[in-house]
């Protein structure tokens, strides 16, 4: 049987849940240690054993680095919209912090807007505060990315793993057996790409590691506010909730499990609001403090951008979300990065819904609707493989809700026959040891981070040593040179387009030879020339190609005084992604006749085949450029 259940509610109405797993609470804090106790401490011990012996080279990096400039610009430059660059290009100078500055976007006024919103830095502060203490005590340098900050924030994301872990087991053990509670910490810790994404490589610093946490206090303090509702308990749901979601906006969505906590049919959704009204003052208190971390955020943008309302997201257009067009089964199944194929043991969680639906009915709704929104959520980013990970990183918070159908199919395989439960067991291992083999293969490089294909995975497949033409094998990368590609492939001429300016001067009107009639004149009141835009699928591409684009220009002035641009682009909703710009040679500009530049383009990852290539020149001097005759010329590989 099920342990203890704490559907129970002080209220009189929910004692309609009275069924044979409707009970009160177990108490969480046991006297006496169990065997889903021991397992825990073990696991810890072996996480930390990983944490201790495996420093990353560069903790405050990429992601990680956008997320926490917040904190020392706030305390130690006391320049939170980043006005005097110079520092921050100073840093990345000494710490190689990133190989291009994506982390913020300028902004009129010279200032600049963090990409990402600040949830995760506040829950860095305090590990930045013991860091900061630490580098002023000794001689490193107090500038906020010194070793001492690294190691603090590093070892100390470690203790947001732990008590993700023990938030977990307390939430499980409310309703299952120890045994069963034990199994499912193994199965998460060792079965799925948890611990790549938390304690190998400085991952621990990354979001999902630190939403594991939130997600498990959410759940832990549902269970708790069900079982007796208390104004402490609604605020602490609050602060949770709205710490994740401002850590990662769409989070938000965990709102869903209390909301519809024991929610089977419209007479307990009555119930609930009529719980909900009683309690009012709970609701308020943590809907309060919900608002008050998404006000924190709103009111930076309001101060660096003048509104409240504002796309972070919008310097890189290419990527997003596009609800119209979720990429549910790559999510899942592809050999890229499925979910299911990279993380199988993790099918038998969502099959657990179906035991989950029948023992616990009023569990069952809410976390199989948050799992349902939120995964087509997750699917739904235009960066579906999120870049460099092991199966899908951003479904990691989730296995927090998702541990309980899968510890209420055990619980079921717990009452089955003795050769059923052998042969589930069984199943078991041999997932838990899949995916033990293949984290390994991805740690060592013989899986690739981001760019596997069918052909590659059938060659690396139970592989102790990397492929050797392996990168034959892989997706195009997108990461190289487009003159790297022109060498690698060949190419055959598809379409050629101009843009010609037959609504611009006449160059001789300003003493100025004529290339091909009348010309585009940029200057300092109008430095843009018109522009050629084609939809990427009218380009006549199938997923890459090249764009050779030469332009004619005249100036009195060269490049390296009078600064101008040619420049490419995709365009999504009015926002540039893959955004190139190329410039005259300096040194061999004629300033007496018009000068030819020709040029290649990789087209990017296109987020919508509706995208257009946007191509046109740009005036950065002051003083007069003529452009004319732009040629777009696109180049197809042959297969």
């Amino acid at each position: 049987m099920f342990a203890k259940s704490n559907f129970g509610l002080l209220t009189p109405s929910f004692q309609l849940f009275n069924l044979s797993l409707i009970q009160e609470m177990t108490t969480i804090a046991m006297k006496k240690p169990d065997i889903s106790h021991y397992v825990l401490m073990a696991i810890l011990l072996v996480l930390a054993i990983i944490v201790g012996s495996h420093f990353p080279q560069k903790a405050l990096s990429w992601d990680i680095f956008g997320y926490y400039l917040y904190l020392p610009f706030t305390f130690i430059y006391q320049d939170l919209g980043l006005r005097n660059f110079a520092i921050v290009q100073d840093i990345i100078d000494q710490y190689q912090n990133t190989s291009s500055f994506y982390q913020a976007l300028p902004q009129a006024g010279g200032y600049y807007v963090m990409k990402y919103p600040m949830g995760m830095a506040l829950m860095y502060l305090p590990w930045f505060a013991i860091g900061h203490v630490w580098a002023m005590f000794s001689d490193y340098a107090a500038d906020g990315f010194s070793y001492p900050y690294q190691a603090a924030l590093y070892y100390g994301s470690f203790v947001y793993t732990a008590l993700g872990l023990v938030y977990l087991r307390k939430s499980l053990r409310s309703f299952f057996k120890p045994i069963t509670v034990a199994i499912v910490l193994i199965s998460i810790v060792f079965g799925t790409n948890y611990m790549v994404h938390t304690v190998w490589h400085g991952q621990g610093l990354m979001s999902h590691n630190y939403l594991f946490f939130t997600f498990s206090l959410i759940l832990w303090l549902t269970i708790r506010w069900h079982r007796k509702p208390a104004f402490l308990t609604a605020l602490g749901l609050g602060a949770s909730i709205g710490i994740s979601a401002l850590s990662r906006p769409t989070e938000i969505l965990v709102l869903m499990v209390p909301v519809f906590w024991q929610v089977t049919d419209k007479e307990t959704l009555l119930q609930k609001i009529r719980l909900f009204w009683e309690r009012r003052h709970d609701l308020i208190g943590a809907a309060l403090t919900v608002a008050l971390f998404g006000a924190m955020q709103l009111l930076y943008y309001k101060v660096f951008t003048g509104k409240f309302l504002y796309n972070s997201y919008g310097g890189n257009a290419g990527e997003g979300l596009d609800l119209d067009n979720p990429y549910l089964w790559q999510v899942l199944f592809s050999f890229r990065k499925g979910w299911l194929l990279y993380t199988p043991l993790m099918g038998l969680a969502l099959l657990g819904f179906v035991s989950l639906y029948r023992k616990m009915k009023p569990v069952f709704y809410a976390l199989f609707l948050f799992f349902l929104v939120s995964f087509y959520v997750i699917a739904s980013w235009s960066c579906w493989w999120y870049a460099d990970c092991f199966s899908q990183r951003a479904v990691i918070p989730m296995y927090v809700m998702l541990s309980v159908p899968l510890a209420a199919l055990i619980e079921t395989v717990l009452r089955q026959k003795t050769w059923k439960k052998l042969l589930f067991f069984l199943l078991l291992v041999v997932l838990i040891a899949f995916n033990l083999f293949q984290s390994w293969q991805f740690l060592s490089g013989i899986i690739h981070t981001s760019r596997m294909t069918k052909a590659a995975y059938e060659a690396v497949f139970l592989k102790t040593k990397p492929v050797q033409n392996m990168q034959d094998l892989l997706t195009f990368d997108y990461n190289q040179s487009p003159e790297r590609v022109y060498q690698q492939y060949t190419f055959e001429t598809l379409n050629t387009y101009q843009l010609s300016f037959n609504d611009g001067i006449d160059p001789a009107l300003d003493s100025v030879p004529v290339f091909a009639g009348k010309a585009a004149k940029l200057k300092n009141t109008q430095p843009y020339s018109g522009y050629i835009d084609i939809p990427f699928d009218q380009l006549g591409l199938d997923d890459f190609g090249l764009i050779r684009i030469t332009a004619h220009a005249f100036s009195h002035f060269t490049p390296n005084k009078n600064p101008f641009f040619i420049t490419a682009t995709f365009m999504h909703n009015g926002y540039a992604y893959g955004y190139r710009s190329f410039v005259f040679d300096g040194e061999t500009f004629d300033t007496t006749e018009w000068n030819t530049l020709s040029f290649l383009y990789l087209t990017p990852v296109i987020r919508k085949k509706k995208d257009v290539l946007r191509v046109q020149a740009f005036l950065k001097g002051t003083e007069p450029v003529y452009i004319d005759e732009i040629e777009v010329e696109v180049l197809k590989p042959k297969r």
